[in-house]
Order: structure tokens, then C-alpha cells, then sequence
């Protein structure tokens, strides 16, 4: 059967299940949520909402350098092309935020296994929408200290928000979580990493561990700040693995117990399971294990993509809901420019609708669907999100 027949089908099959869903009674904060797999959808009037996106890994490989270099002319770097077919998508939410997975530690510009990338790619990366950037990953210390404290220098500048790493511990006590606010919403945003290459971290920088007791005590001192909500994005799991691990799970539930509301993982480099861990008496705790590379130049299957968390909250009174959930595959384009090889991030769905809107090689467009099949294989119980334009 044609893929595009096949494309059309899935929409109206998602479209069938939200109906469901839109119609099926609204989780309440003091009731046991079903074990249903899948986010609930509300259907009461609200005052406040707020749509917040989540994605994955922002990579900087050799070759992505190489290709800003080109796309500004062989004169500065230009990273704003990469992200021309996905800058309204990430703009429409009221926040969103990624894994920055380089540091922008100065020249030279490199890519694995030691990773700097230009302060440009920051910019673009703002320009395309993006408000805050989690940092605590495996490669926060590639460059060191100096890369550390200087891609929160670089972050600073542009007033782009960012936890997981800091200079010194009054940096991380004072503005740890972070926390980001629109539309009346306090949202508590918590980071870690399983580590961080074998690099220690040098007095008196501060990166933010995976470790029961230290998550515990800052989910005590979220809650205490009172937000509307609190999302944990953490860096975990086995690369390249389609599938979460058991600690992967038992540190999801742990944090759910705990009082995080969202589980958003980062670091296998490939999409991992959706799933809904249930909490007694309270809503169960959404958990994506891995959303996979939002951007970067590894082109092995399941790794040349990635998804975006796409959630709406809505808040009556004191009550905040998880309206809907649900996500967008995105997909790297990579092709050859003058013999540079130059990067562009494709929203898969916007393709599949207006495909006469990309110019993609045969070879190409195979792989743009071998991720789109693989991505609905690996997410069956989590719908489009409906909001791409």
C-alpha cells in the first residue's frame, strides 16, 4: 500500500482515537488515574493554559560545523538554515526547551568526541524558538571548566535560560530548579546526567548528578517553591538502545513518587518507549525515555531523528491538568551543497502533507520513512500532536 495512503489512515485513526479520548471523563489531581497508556485530554473550560515543547538532543558533529561554515558564506557561521522548516512549530508553544549537548567553549570548533560549537548555533537555536536549554549531559565537560563556565557565559549574554550545570554552588542554590513562567504558570524545570565521560568536575563548578538522595531533596525544594508543575529532563539509558533499561524505570518511578509531574530522557541518541507511571492518589507522571536526536549528523537508522514533546497544561483555580499530549517526529536532512555537505531539520508530518514544499533525493526520502515507520512503532500509544501548522 501506497505510504502516503498508509499516512492519511494514521491520521484518521488518530483523529478517531482523540475523539475518544476528548470524550472520556477528566483525570482529576485527587483521583487514582486510570493505567491507561496514553495522556488524558480535558474537556473543561479553563482561565489559564500553556503549551510547552520538549526535544532532544542538540548535537554539533564535525560536519554540521563544517556546514554553517558554508551556509554563512565560508565567511562566519550560519546555523539559521538548519531549522528554516521548523522555526514556526517550535515558536507557537509558550516554552521550549532542549538537551544542549555541546559546549560553546570558543575555538577551535570541534565535534566528537570533545564537542565546542560556535556561539552562532545558540543564536539560531533562540531564533528558532527555543527559551531554555538543559545541560547537564555526558559531554558538559568536554572542554573542561573553562567550556563549562563559558557556555553559561554565552548563554547569559543571549538570555537564554539553561540549568543542569553551574559555576559554583551559590549559582546552583540560588537558581536551582529553574524556573520558567508564562501565562500565569510556574513551571520547576530539574536536570541530570548518569555523568559525564569519565571528566571530573573541577572546583568549584557544580553539575547536577544522578543520584535517590539528591533528587529527593531538590523535589522537596520544588515543591516547596509551589510551581504549577515540575518536568525532570534527564540524561540516562544505553546509546543507541530502542528500549529503556530497568534503572531507566526504577529512577522514573522513583521521581514520580517523588512529586515530578513529567519525565522527559535524553542520551540513547534513538526514540525509546512512552509510557504513564501510575502514582497513588495523585495523576499518573507522563515518561518519554528518550526522544532521540532532535539535530546532529549521525545517519545511522533510528539516529538521523527525533521527536518533540509537545504537551498542553491548563489550570482552574488551583488545579493543573495535563490537557494533551502528544509529539512530532522530526527528521535530518543532509545533502550535499557545492560538495559541503549542509543540514535541514524536516517536520515529518509537514512532508508527508506537502511534500512538493522539500526538494529530497530518492535515497533520502526511503530513510525519511524508514524513521517515520519506526518512530510510530516505537510511540503506539502516543498521538500526533496536532499542532503542527
Amino acid at each position: 500500500m501506497n505510504r502516503n495512503v498508509l499516512f492519511v489512515l494514521s491520521v484518521i485513526l488518530t483523529v478517531s482515537m482523540s475523539f475518544v479520548l476528548f470524550n472520556s471523563a477528566p483525570i482529576l489531581a485527587n483521583k487514582q488515574e486510570p493505567s491507561a497508556q496514553s495522556c488524558p485530554v480535558d474537556t473543561l473550560a479553563t482561565t489559564d493554559s500553556i503549551r510547552i515543547i520538549i526535544a532532544g538532543d542538540l548535537m554539533g558533529h564535525g560536519m554540521q560545523i563544517s556546514g554553517a561554515w558554508h551556509d554563512g558564506g565560508d565567511s562566519s557561521y550560519n546555523y539559521h538554515p538548519v531549522f528554516q522548516h521548523v522555526k514556526e512549530y517550535l515558536s507557537s508553544a509558550n516554552l521550549t526547551l532542549a538537551n544542549l549537548e555541546v559546549t560553546l567553549a570558543g575555538a577551535p570548533y570541534t565535534g566528537f568526541p570533545k564537542f565546542s560549537s560556535h556561539q552562532s548555533f545558540a543564536t539560531a537555536l533562540q531564533d528558532a524558538g527555543f527559551d531554555a536549554f538543559v545541560t547537564a549531559n555526558n559531554h558538559a565537560l568536554d572542554r573542561g571548566k573553562q567550556g563549562l563556565e563559558r557556555t553559561i557565559d554565552v548563554l547569559d549574554s543571549l538570555g537564554i535560560r539553561h540549568t543542569g550545570t553551574f559555576k559554583d554552588s551559590v549559582e546552583w542554590k540560588t537558581n536551582y530548579p529553574l524556573i520558567l513562567t508564562s501565562n500565569n504558570f510556574r513551571i520547576a524545570i530539574l536536570n541530570y546526567t548518569y555523568g559525564t565521560n569519565g571528566i571530573a568536575v573541577e572546583h568549584p563548578n557544580t553539575i547536577n548528578r544522578i543520584d535517590t538522595l539528591r533528587m529527593a531533596a531538590d523535589l522537596v525544594k520544588a515543591r516547596a517553591i509551589q510551581p504549577d508543575f515540575i518536568i525532570t529532563c534527564i540524561h540516562w539509558g544505553e546509546e543507541y538502545q530502542n528500549t529503556e533499561n530497568a534503572t531507566q524505570r526504577k529512577v522514573a518511578h522513583f521521581l514520580a513518587r517523588n512529586g515530578c509531574n513529567l519525565i522527559a530522557g535524553a542520551h540513547p541518541h534513538v526514540v525509546q518507549p512512552f509510557a504513564k507511571i501510575p502514582v497513588t492518589g495523585k495523576d499518573s507522571v507522563p515518561v518519554i525515555y528518550s526522544m532521540g536526536n532532535f539535530v546532529s549528523n549521525q545517519r545511522d537508522r533510528y539516529r538521523y531523528g527525533g521527536i518533540a514533546l509537545d504537551i498542553t497544561l491548563v489550570k482552574t483555580d488551583s488545579t493543573v491538568r495535563i490537557a494533551s499530549c502528544g509529539y512530532e517526529p522530526f527528521w535530518v536532512h543532509r545533502f550535499r551543497d557545492n560538495k559541503v555537505s549542509v543540514f535541514r531539520l524536516i517536520p515529518v508530518n509537514d512532508y508527508l502533507l506537502h511534500p512538493e514544499n522539500y526538494t529530497i533525493s530518492n535515497d533520502n526520502k526511503q530513510m525519511l520513512m524508514q524513521f517515520y515507520d519506526d518512530t510510530r512503532a516505537l510511540l503506539p500509544n502516543l498521538p500526533f500532536s496536532g499542532k503542527l501548522k
